[in-house]
C-alpha cells in the first residue's frame, strides 16, 4: 500500500468541466480514495489506499485526452478542443 498524497501534473485541462471529467473518471478506481484536480495549478493529487496501481491511474486519465506526468515535469499547453469536449 502506498500511503500520503500523489501529485501529477496534467496537460490538456482548459475548464471547470475537464476537472470534472478527470475527477469522476479517477475516483471509481480500486485504490483511490480521494482525487482531487486543479485548473489553476493544472495538477491533480490522488490518495492512494490498497489496491491503488498508478499504471491505472495514469491510462484512465490519457484514455480521456489529457497528458499526465510526475509533477516536477513541465507539461506544454496543448492547442485545441478541451479533451472534455470531445
Amino acid at each position: 500500500m502506498t500511503s500520503g498524497k500523489l501529485t501529477f501534473a496534467i496537460g490538456g485541462m482548459r475548464c471547470p468541466d475537464c476537472v470534472t471529467a478527470i475527477e469522476n473518471a479517477v475516483m471509481p478506481l480500486p485504490g483511490v480514495l480521494y482525487a482531487g484536480a486543479s485548473l489553476a495549478g493544472a495538477t491533480l493529487t490522488v490518495r492512494p489506499g490498497p489496491g491503488f496501481r498508478q499504471a491505472d491511474l495514469v491510462s484512465r486519465v490519457v484514455a480521456l485526452g489529457y497528458t499526465m506526468c510526475d509533477q516536477a515535469d513541465a507539461i506544454a499547453p496543448s492547442p485545441g478542443p478541451c479533451p472534455c469536449r470531445r
